[in-house]
């Protein structure tokens, strides 16, 4: 009878989890996420029960991540913050484009310092707002630009298609006089292929994983951010366990965004050699002819971002919510500034 009571007691202490994943299509982020997850249970010692499904197999567009957490139909989410920043325009102070601002390029160390800094003020308003709690960031890796046409400065992207996630980009690629075709990323290679675009953005693993460079011709590495993503849970999923609980999942959490932190510039290296035509360990091999971009386009990106994406950018978050422009120059300034070296 005890032992009875005992596996009743199992069964009835098991925590399902419904998980959305990335897409098929982020090659080896999504193939890491799912070990990630299937192995979480052990990992944790907590009793859960992962159902993890990608997001492109569940019929709904990623654009709406936030509001079905918010709405309670979904648990756990590796929350895309480019493409639901239409909702929630803090997503983008961790990963501002172009966020060059004073003359330092911004390096993975130096976004990672950024992300530390301003995580719990943006886990404040995803739980005021949203009913989630901010698990953790991570990088796809230095988002560059995969065109069709060649491409040898910020100059030549007048009059031409760029494609992108969502409105959020579209004022760095006006201001360089470029027109934005917001295409959803399952899309981009036929967009390319059948010449609706010119160029796209992503980061070289990602484009690579999705065949980007079978319909492009050059490869333009400037920098545009890091593609950061998250990991969010459900409140009401999230208070159902204990204080031990949340310790053991935030800790497996940081464990395995902070592996990605640690392995993006290998693979930003790695993927980069596939797509030009270089030894290739993994990935598809390609032959883009390979730009690399000059100091007067870095310049041209620091006053893209100052003129057009910051404004715009802080005055939509402003509407939602009051101070969000000050309260990132509060946190975040220092950083850039810090990378700089520029006297506080």
């Amino acid at each position: 009878m005890i032992g009875g009571f005992s596996i009743a007691w199992k069964i009835y202490d098991r925590i399902p989890v419904q998980v959305v994943g990335q897409q098929h299509a982020s090659g080896s982020v999504h193939i890491g996420e799912q070990e990630f997850f299937e192995g979480l249970a052990a990992t944790t010692g907590l009793p859960l029960e992962i159902n993890y499904t990608p997001v492109d197999t569940l019929g709904f567009k990623d654009t709406h991540q936030l509001i079905m957490l918010r709405e309670g139909a979904l648990d756990l989410v590796s929350l895309r913050f480019f493409q639901n920043a239409w909702s929630e325009p803090a997503l983008l102070g961790v990963d501002l484009l172009g966020v060059d601002l004073f003359g330092g390029t911004v390096d993975i160390e130096t976004s990672y310092a950024v992300m530390q800094t301003y995580a719990p003020a943006l886990d404040r308003r995803l739980q005021d707002r949203f009913n989630v709690k901010l698990l953790g960031m991570w990088p796809f890796g230095p988002q560059v630009f995969f065109c069709r046409t060649p491409v040898e400065s910020l100059q030549d992207f007048e009059g031409l298609r760029i494609r992108v996630g969502n409105e959020t980009f579209s004022p760095l690629i006006e201001y360089f006089g470029a027109s934005p075709v917001i295409m959803a990323f399952e899309d981009v290679q036929m967009g390319l292929r059948r010449e609706l675009i010119d160029c796209a953005v992503s980061s070289a693993a990602s484009a690579n994983a999705a065949g980007w460079p079978k319909y492009s011709t050059h490869l333009f590495r400037l920098s545009t951010q890091l593609g950061i993503n998250g990991y969010v849970i459900n409140l009401n999923l999230w208070n159902r366990l204990s204080s031990h609980q949340k310790e053991r999942l935030e800790h497996a959490f940081k464990a395995y965004v902070d592996s990605i932190w640690a392995s993006v510039e290998q693979l930003h290296v790695q993927f980069s050699a596939c797509n030009t035509g270089q030894p290739c360990r993994e990935g598809t091999s390609y032959n883009l002819i390979d730009v690399e971009p000059g100091e007067q386009d870095y310049q041209l990106l620091r006053q893209a971002f100052k003129e057009a994406v910051f404004p715009r950018w802080a005055e939509h978050c402003d509407q939602l919510y009051p101070g969000c422009s000050a309260e990132w120059r509060e946190l975040v300034e220092p950083v850039l500034m810090r990378k700089a070296g520029v006297n506080q």
